[in-house]
């Protein structure tokens, strides 16, 4: 029986991992930019929310961005899949700390308090409650956005 085959089929097969290994490299910055696009987007929906808590005239507009904060924070942590964080991309601009990864399930259950802070905000919202918007919006600075940053992102440079 012929031996070309297995070396052959082992060369296709390393050829195959290798492009597989370049576009999982190539899609590496472009999870970061979207999670820091959604981070910014977050920052700017906040600051919308916040119009309304001092009493801007906005109140559809507040109430869709926290309804958007609310449906990100349930997918938020697909945004940090392992090998992103700031140790594995020395060359990437990424503020995501390795502890994401080692402390996976309290990562997790910070997205799932933002989640949950959301909903309470969306209610306050919709019931024109100025005062409890901002109440609310300060629990969400604590317990969801600055919860998760202070234990897992580095400090901005």
């Amino acid at each position: 029986m012929p031996k070309r085959p297995l070396p052959l089929f082992l060369g296709l097969a390393a050829f195959g991992l290798s492009l597989g290994l370049a576009w999982a490299a190539a899609e590496v910055p472009a999870v970061v930019a979207e999670r820091q696009a959604t981070m910014k987007g977050f920052a700017n929906k906040v600051k919308l929310i916040k119009s309304f808590a001092d009493g801007e005239d906005n109140g559809a507009d507040a109430l869709q961005a926290a309804r958007d904060i609310l449906a990100t924070a349930s997918h938020l942590p697909e945004l940090f899949p392992a090998g992103t964080s700031l140790a594995d991309l020395p060359g990437v601009k990424t503020h995501a700390k390795p502890e994401i990864w080692a402390d996976n399930e309290r990562f997790r259950a910070t997205a799932v308090r933002l989640a949950t802070q959301a909903q309470a905000l969306a209610a306050a919202i919709e019931r024109g409650d100025r005062p409890g918007t901002a109440t609310e919006l300060g629990a969400i600075g604590r317990v969801g956005c600055g919860a998760c940053h202070e234990a897992f992102r580095a400090p901005l440079e």
